[in-house]
């Protein structure tokens, strides 16, 4: 998954999640913006991390290369 989709994935859905929560607890509009505006930016950093330690693993065709590194 590319970082932008990833990005967009987590924005989305702590948005939502936000949503749900400030429904829930009948949250004024104010305090319930700010915490959906927090909630959606962590959402999409989360998301841009998990994307970036997914291209930073090494993937199944790369650990059955033929070559490994020694060490040494």
């Amino acid at each position: 998954m590319k970082p932008v989709h990833a990005a967009l994935t987590g924005s989305l859905t702590g948005l939502l999640f936000g949503l749900a929560v400030c429904l829930i607890q009948n949250i004024p509009i104010s305090d319930a913006l700010l915490r959906m505006l927090t909630l959606t930016f962590a959402g999409a950093w989360m998301g841009v991390l998990l994307a970036w330690l997914n291209l930073l693993l090494p993937t199944h065709h790369d650990r059955n290369s033929g070559t490994q590194d020694s060490g040494a």
